[in-house]
């Protein structure tokens, strides 16, 4: 590549300074090679899509869900207790407690019929051990007949009476007409010797053996 050379004259005439400017262009041959760095091919075009980085995961613990709750408590002392009594007779006294213990509510309610012991009955065969064994204090503990079947009782007492209650019931042998007691009644016989015989006791209604959440109690 041929690179002009600037040639510089000046002249002084009749006090008038003349300058000319020449360029000269050198002769090159044919022998002369090109010294100039040749341009850098262009890069080929980057066919792979340009993969955009995915932010590392979160180190944080995810938060599970937590189900709500609307009210929740625990019943440390309950306030009553709960028992399942049945008046057995010296016929009855023999045989197991399965026999008459209810296991499942098609046995709790049965079809409705007559012969249930009262509650007028059950009321004072309840207070006679009471008064026996505690006098006027056992007389005054409070307490609820809740169901009558048969001659079953369910019944609810104060929680710090459970213990002379039980006393009471599990030493009283009294006697009771028998048309009184289901079971036997037309039969005829005059009095019958009756007792309590406790079939199943607990903090709560549901607690008690066949008894579910104690809604087949009220049905």
């Amino acid at each position: 590549m041929a690179t002009a050379i600037p040639h510089i004259s000046t002249n002084h005439t009749n006090s008038r300074t003349t300058t000319k400017i020449t360029t000269t262009v050198p002769n090159h041959s044919n022998n002369d090679k090109d010294t100039s760095i040749p341009d850098a091919p262009p890069s080929p075009p980057n066919d792979t899509p340009t993969q955009q980085q995915q932010p590392p995961p979160s180190k944080k613990r995810k938060k599970q869900k937590e189900t709500h709750i609307l009210f929740q408590t625990t019943f440390r002392k309950p306030k009553w207790s709960y028992m399942h009594l049945i008046l057995v007779t010296p016929g009855t006294a023999s045989l197991p407690p399965s026999t008459s213990t209810c296991t499942s509510s098609a046995e709790i309610n049965p079809p409705k019929h007559t012969d249930d012991i009262s509650p007028l009955l059950a009321s004072p065969l309840l207070l006679q051990p009471l008064t026996s064994y505690l006098g006027t204090t056992g007389s005054a503990i409070p307490i609820d007949i809740l169901k009558t079947q048969g001659r079953q009782v369910w019944l609810r007492v104060p929680r710090q009476d459970v213990r002379a209650v039980r006393a009471s019931l599990s030493s009283w042998v009294g006697n009771v007409e028998a048309d009184d007691v289901p079971g036997l009644r037309g039969q005829g016989g005059g009095k019958v010797r009756v007792a309590w015989r406790i079939l199943g006791e607990a903090g709560v209604l549901g607690g008690l053996g066949g008894m579910g959440d104690g809604g087949d109690l009220f049905g």
